[in-house]
C-alpha cells in the first residue's frame, strides 16, 4: 500500500511524467539493442560478400597439375594474404593435396560438416589465430570436369565486433539526447493535457464565492465532462441541503420564541430573589435564538454590499439610543466601498460591533474602510476603556462577558466574527488609535 506521503500518490503531473519517461526509455533501449543487431548483421553480410569476391578470384586462377594438386596462376592482390596471422586467409583442398595462403602459416581452418553442392556456404568458427572467424566455402571443379576442389576463405570477425561496439556507443549518445527531447515533449503534453483541470479549479473557486455558480460543462473536453457534471450535481445537492438546514434552524428558532416569552412572563411573577438568576439564564437562551434567526437569514454567498451605506443606516438608528446621543458617530468609509456580504449579514455583523463600541465609547465611534495590496478592510474604533490585549481572544468567544455590569449576553462579537468568517473574511481585535478598542474586519481581494 502506497504511503500517503509518497509524491507519486499526490501528483498526477509527476506520475504521468515518470510513466512517460520510463516507457520512452524502455522503447529507446529496445531500439538500441535492435539497431546494434541489425548493424552487426549488415556488417557480417558485407564481410561475407568480400570473402566471396576473394573466393571468386581464387577460382578464376585455379588449376590442377598432373597429380591433382591445386595451383594458382596468380596470387590474390590483397597484401594481407601474404602476412602471417593477418586475419585474412584462404585454402584450396584437392584430392592430390592442398594450397594455402602465407597468412595461414601453420594454422588450420575448420571445415563444416555439411557443404552446399553449389554456391557458397557461410559459417562461423574458431580461427587459427583468432577467437572467431567468418568463413565461406564452396566446392568447384576446375574446367567443369575432374576432381572436386574446396575453396575456403576466412576472415577475423573482431572488426565486426569492434564496429558494433563503436556503433552502439554513438547510438547510445544519440538516443540519450533523443530521450531528453521526448521527455520534454512529454512534459509539454502532460501540461497541456492537464490544463482543463486548472480551468475546473478556477471555476470551483468561483463556486465557493457564489452559491448559484456552476461549472460550464460544454466548455470542457469530453473526457472532463463527467467530472464537471458530477461536481455540479454535488454542488446542487449541497445548496439544497444548506437551504433546508437554514429553514429548519429558522423554524426551530421561531418555535422556541413563544415558549421563551411564556417563561419570561411566568418568571416575572416570581419574587425578585428567585427570578434574577432564572431571568439571566432565560435571557441567554433568548439571545441565542435571536442570533440564530439573524444568521439563518444572513446568507452572503456571492453577494456584496456598500459598506458606507450600511454604516449610515446603523448610525441613523444608534443616534436615537441613549448611548448614541452622548457620542459622536463618524463614518469615514468611502462611498461605494463594497464588501463581500449580504445586506442582512452586514447589518447583523456591523450592527453588533457598532452597538458594542457605542456602549463603551467615551465620546466617539469611528468607522474607517480601505484597500490594501491583498485585502480590503473596515475598522470600527472607539475611545472607551478598551480591552487588554491578553483578553482579546476571550472577548471573541461565545457567551463571554468582560463587562458584567451591562445587560448584554456576550454574543455580539462572536456572532459578528462567525458572519464575517462565513463571508470569507476575518475579524480581530486591536488597540484603537484613541486608546479604546478597534475591531478590524478584512477580506482578501481574491
Amino acid at each position: 500500500m502506497a504511503s500517503p506521503r509518497n509524491p507519486l500518490t499526490r501528483s498526477l503531473n509527476l506520475r504521468l511524467l515518470l510513466f512517460a519517461g520510463a516507457m520512452v526509455a524502455m522503447a529507446l533501449i529496445l531500439a538500441w539493442t535492435v539497431l546494434g543487431l541489425l548493424f552487426e548483421r549488415h556488417a557480417e553480410r558485407q564481410l561475407q560478400a568480400e570473402l566471396e569476391r576473394h573466393g571468386i578470384a581464387l577460382i578464376a586462377a585455379l588449376t590442377l597439375d598432373a597429380n591433382q594438386r591445386p595451383l594458382l596462376a596468380r596470387q590474390p592482390p590483397d597484401p594481407r594474404f601474404q602476412r602471417p596471422a593477418s586475419g585474412l586467409y584462404w585454402r584450396l583442398a584437392a584430392p592430390g593435396g592442398e594450397l594455402r595462403s602465407r597468412s595461414l602459416w601453420d594454422g588450420t581452418l575448420p571445415t563444416p560438416a555439411a557443404v552446399a553442392p553449389d554456391g557458397w556456404t557461410a559459417y562461423a568458427a574458431q580461427g587459427a589465430f583468432e577467437d572467431r572467424v567468418l568463413a565461406v566455402i564452396r566446392p568447384v571443379r576446375p574446367g567443369g570436369r575432374g576432381p572436386q576442389v574446396l575453396v575456403e576463405v576466412a576472415a577475423d570477425r573482431a572488426p565486426v565486433t569492434q564496429a558494433r561496439a563503436a556503433f552502439g556507443r554513438e547510438t547510445a549518445i544519440f538516443l540519450a539526447a533523443l530521450w531528453l527531447a521526448l521527455a520534454l515533449a512529454a512534459w509539454v503534453q502532460v501540461r497541456m493535457g492537464l490544463r482543463p483541470l486548472d480551468r475546473v479549479r478556477k471555476e470551483l473557486d468561483a463556486m465557493s464565492r457564489a452559491v448559484d455558480a456552476r461549472l460550464e460543462v460544454e466548455r470542457h473536453p469530453v473526457e472532463i465532462r463527467p467530472l464537471t457534471t458530477a461536481i455540479n450535481s454535488v454542488a446542487e445537492r449541497r445548496a439544497q441541503d444548506i437551504v433546508r438546514a437554514r429553514q429548519r434552524a429558522r423554524d426551530l428558532a421561531h418555535a422556541l420564541k413563544t415558549p421563551i416569552t411564556a417563561l419570561r412572563l411566568q418568571i416575572e411573577t416570581l419574587p425578585p430573589d428567585k427570578a434574577g438568576e432564572m431571568m439571566h439564564g432565560l435571557s441567554l437562551i433568548s439571545a441565542t435564538v435571536e442570533s440564530e434567526l439573524a444568521r439563518t437569514g444572513a446568507s452572503s454567498e456571492g453577494a456584496s454590499v456598500d459598506a458606507c451605506a450600511i454604516v449610515e443606516r446603523l448610525f441613523a438608528v444608534i443616534a436615537r439610543t441613549p448611548d448614541g446621543m452622548r457620542i459622536a458617530l463618524r463614518n469615514h468609509v468611502p462611498p461605494g466601498f463594497d464588501v463581500p456580504m449580504g445586506t442582512e449579514a452586514a447589518l447583523e455583523a456591523l450592527g453588533a460591533i457598532v452597538e458594542n463600541a457605542a456602549r463603551h465609547a467615551a465620546g466617539m465611534v469611528e468607522v474607517r474602510g480601505g484597500s490594501a495590496p491583498e485585502c480590503r478592510w473596515i475598522a470600527i474604533s472607539d475611545d472607551g476603556p478598551g480591552i487588554p490585549e491578553a483578553l482579546h481572544a476571550a472577548a471573541l468567544e461565545r457567551g463571554v462577558r468582560l463587562d458584567e455590569s451591562g445587560a448584554s449576553h456576550g454574543l455580539g462579537l462572536s456572532i459578528a466574527r462567525e458572519i464575517v468568517v462565513a463571508s470569507g473574511g476575518d475579524l480581530r481585535l486591536e488597540a484603537g488609535r484613541q486608546g479604546g478598542l478597534s475591531v478590524h474586519l478584512e477580506w482578501p481581494l481574491a
